[in-house]
């Protein structure tokens, strides 16, 4: 199993949103879907003309891409969990620890082996780090990558403004939610 993931909300980051850290859990059961869809995002890339080096970014593309993207994202063969912690007041260590401890425990129940990779985030990657050690989740491997360099944890940008989205009700949270309700294993929706 192979997991991304990517936050929404963090504290720490420029632009956080105070009320509700969100993290999700972008799944690929094979080595083949994740190189499927790490090529369907390349094609759509050229597709669109864009630069090879060019990131698809949620709240930072125009409209084109952004519209291209999340159609590609409902014929990806993935699954994915996505945990929302409401708050009023964020502590960036208190909250990242709470996320990262309800994050293992789904890992835990569903997944013997698992290799993750995270989009930059010190305090969370270091509090998911603080979570293998201590419940010895050897079969828990994770680390840290730009998401500039990883198409998967580009997928997990999506999933995860889209998931936030949701849990904040906005306006387009309906529309771009059923562009990838089928592939949810779980939604999970905390109030601190």
């Amino acid at each position: 199993m192979f997991g991304y993931i990517d936050e929404s909300g963090a504290p720490g980051v420029a632009t956080y949103n105070k009320d509700c850290l969100v993290v999700s859990l972008v799944l690929f059961d094979s080595e083949e879907s994740r190189d499927k869809s790490i090529a369907a995002i390349d094609n759509l890339r050229e597709k669109l003309r864009l630069p090879d080096d060019y990131e698809f970014h949620c709240s930072s593309d125009s409209t084109c891409p952004q519209t291209e993207f999340l159609k590609l994202l409902s014929s990806l063969d993935f699954r994915f969990i996505a945990i929302a912690i409401h708050k009023n007041d964020f502590k960036k260590t208190a909250s990242c620890s709470r996320m990262s401890s309800l994050v293992m425990d789904e890992i835990q129940k569903r997944f013997p082996e698992i290799k993750i990779e995270m989009d930059s985030n010190p305090i969370l990657y270091t509090e998911f780090r603080k979570r293998i050690r201590e419940r010895k989740l050897k079969y828990v491997k994770v680390r840290e990558r730009n998401s500039r360099n990883s198409r998967l944890i580009q997928i997990a940008d999506y999933v995860v403004n889209i998931s936030a989205k949701k849990a904040k009700n906005t306006p387009k949270a309906r529309e771009w939610y059923n562009s990838i309700s089928k592939k949810v294993l779980a939604f999970i929706e905390i109030s601190d």
